[in-house]
């Protein structure tokens, strides 16, 4: 059983109907790498479409060892140059403090044609501080993406005000459950008594 939040709830499921959309349009391809994979949570819907897919995360992930394939970090992928068709990477750049390595190492690792699938939270409350160096704006990530000599074919935004004021409305709640929970050793705090968490 795991519990999660409603905000989660719905961020990931706006982001899964975004990729099955990509996938689908995109067709059948050889290879695609889930570049800080954690535990392949779009595994399902990417996988018909690719010969072969790679998972690769930090070797002290605390994501399940076995979805990870290579141990290795965002800007040195253990893989030859030009050897990926499509590189997909969810809320992850911001835990980068150099991106402009993250995307010297995309163009290095793409084949010709080849794609990058990212996502990334504009406003959100920091998650953890020692690694939640960013935040980017379209027009950060435009500028990031065209400095690495990459090319953008299009950027989404998702979510306006209103999905703005709930996460930044139920983020502190769900920090206190978590600090309440830590510090009481109440792993109940994680069920059916924390009101924003759900089955």
């Amino acid at each position: 059983m795991r519990w999660t939040n409603l905000g989660a709830i719905i961020e990931n499921t706006i982001r899964a109907n975004q990729l099955k959309s990509f996938f689908k349009n995109h067709g059948q391809q050889e290879c695609l790498l889930d570049l800080g994979c954690g535990p392949r949570p779009y595994f399902s819907i990417y996988q018909p479409y690719f010969t072969k897919t790679i998972g690769s995360d930090l070797a002290d992930s605390p994501f399940p060892k076995k979805e990870i394939d290579i141990y290795c970090s965002a800007t040195e992928v253990p893989l030859p140059d030009e050897s990926v068709d499509v590189i997909l990477c969810t809320e992850v750049l911001h835990d980068l403090p150099e991106p402009d390595l993250f995307f010297s190492e995309v163009k290095r690792l793409l084949k010709k044609g080849g794609v990058l699938v990212l996502t990334s939270p504009f406003v959100v409350p920091i998650v953890d501080g020692s690694f939640d160096h960013y935040r980017y704006t379209k027009q950060g990530l435009i500028y990031r993406i065209q400095k690495s000599e990459l090319e953008v074919k299009s950027i989404e935004e998702v979510g306006d005000l209103f999905a703005t004021m709930i996460t930044l409305s139920i983020k502190p709640i769900l920090k206190l459950f978590n600090t309440l929970a830590k510090k009481l050793r109440l792993k109940a705090i994680y069920s059916v008594y924390n009101p924003f968490c759900l089955f």
